[in-house]
C-alpha cells in the first residue's frame, strides 16, 4: 500500500534570537516569568537529536533579518559571531535536507525599506496587504537572496502571520518569479494557509505561469505545543497530554488520525518558541513523544517528507491536487 505523506512545519526560527520576543506585545509569560529573548544553541542541538531519532522531515524557516536586529550574514544584535556561526552550521548540517529551508520574509516584524534597510512603520503583514506582484517580488527576492548568500538553496517561502493573503494572486505570482530569479527553479512551494478540520486536506497547485509551478502546502493540524510558552509544567503527564492532542498512545485518537482517516495529509505545525517553551523545551519533548507514537502506530501507513519532496510529488500528478474552494 502506498504510504501517506506527513510533514512538520517549523515557523519562526532564527539564530539564537527569539523572533517571537521581538514582536510579542508582552515581556513576561502568562504566569509572570520573563519571556526569553535568546535561546541557547543547546536547544537547537536537542531539536536536531529529535528529528534524527525519528526521521522527521518538513519545512524549517530561517528568518533573514530577524526582528529588525541585523541579519544572518553580517550579525544579529546580542548574538555572538561564534553562536551565530554555530547555529547556521548546525542547521546546514543537521536540518537542511530532511527539512526544506526558506525565509519567513525578511524580519517577521516591521517591513523594511529595501533601499535604506530601515524599518518602516508597519509590520510585514500589513505592509504586504496592499502591494502588487512587482513590489512583492523584489521583497521576497531579497529574503531569498540573503539565505542564498548564507549557503542555503531556498525554493520556497513562509508567510509571517498571513503575509500576502489579502492580495494572494499577486503574492503567488511574486513568489514564483522571485524563486526563479534567485534559485533558478521553475518550481516553488509556499506556506500561508491552514486546512484544519477539512476532509481530504492536501497541498494544491496554486499557480502555473510562464512555465513555472507554485504549490501551496497547508498546515492540517494546529500547533498544540504553543501553550507551553506560558505553562511552567514539565512533568511527563503534561507532555503526554500534549501529545494526545495529536495522537494517543494507542494510535486511535487525536487530530492526526482524523486527518489521515479522511484521506488528507497530516501536516503538523509548531513554532520555534513553542518547542523552546521559554527555555523549558516542553514542546520539544512533546514533539519527541508524538513522533514516537507515529512510528509505533503508523510506520506502515505514513512517510515523513520534506516540503521539497511534497512539491515534487504534487507536480508529478497535478490533476490529483486541485486548488480548493475557500
Amino acid at each position: 500500500m502506498k504510504k501517506t505523506p506527513i510533514s512538520l512545519i517549523i515557523d519562526d526560527p532564527a539564530p539564537v534570537l527569539s523572533v517571537y520576543f521581538t514582536h510579542a506585545s508582552r515581556d513576561t509569560t502568562a504566569d509572570g516569568r520573563k519571556l526569553m529573548e535568546y535561546y541557547p544553541n543547546e536547544l537547537l542541538f536537542r531539536f536536531c537529536d529529535v528529528i534524527e531519532r525519528w526521521g522527521i522531515k518538513g519545512k524549517f524557516s530561517v528568518v533573514p533579518m530577524p526582528g529588525n536586529r541585523g541579519d544572518i550574514i553580517n550579525g544579529i544584535e546580542g548574538v555572538t559571531k561564534r553562536d551565530l556561526d554555530e547555529w547556521m552550521d548546525t542547521v546546514k548540517k543537521r536540518v537542511e535536507g530532511p527539512f526544506s529551508i526558506g525565509p519567513e520574509m525578511l524580519t517577521h516584524n516591521l517591513a523594511v525599506d529595501l533601499v535604506t534597510g530601515e524599518a518602516l512603520g508597519m509590520d510585514e503583514q500589513k505592509w504586504a496587504s496592499t502591494k502588487d506582484r512587482k513590489i512583492l517580488t523584489e521583497y521576497i527576492a531579497r529574503a531569498l537572496s540573503i539565505l542564498k548568500e548564507a549557503g542555503f538553496d531556498p525554493v520556497g517561502v513562509t508567510s509571517p502571520w498571513t503575509f500576502g493573503i489579502e492580495v494572494e494572486d499577486e503574492y503567488q505570482a511574486a513568489i514564483s518569479a522571485a524563486v526563479e530569479r534567485v534559485s533558478g527553479s521553475k518550481k516553488a512551494w509556499f506556506f500561508l494557509r491552514g486546512r484544519r478540520g477539512v476532509p481530504d486536506a492536501k497541498p494544491w497547485v496554486a499557480l502555473e505561469e510562464d512555465g513555472r509551478t507554485l504549490v501551496s502546502i497547508p498546515a492540517t493540524l494546529h500547533d498544540h505545543f504553543w501553550r507551553t510558552i506560558d505553562e511552567p509544567r514539565t512533568d511527563d503527564a503534561f507532555v503526554s497530554y500534549l501529545a494526545d492532542k495529536i495522537l494517543t498512545e494507542d494510535g486511535k485518537g487525536g487530530k492526526f488520525v482524523e486527518v489521515l482517516e479522511t484521506g488528507g495529509f497530516p501536516i503538523l505545525i509548531s513554532h520555534w518558541q513553542s518547542l523552546m517553551s521559554n527555555g523549558l523545551a516542553t514542546g520539544l519533548r512533546a514533539l519527541d513523544e508524538t513522533a514516537r507514537r507515529i512510528a509505533k502506530n503508523f510506520s506502515d501507513r505514513v512517510e515523513w517528507m520534506s516540503f521539497c519532496e511534497i512539491l515534487d510529488l504534487v507536480i508529478a500528478d497535478k490533476a490529483s491536487f486541485p486548488k480548493p474552494v475557500f
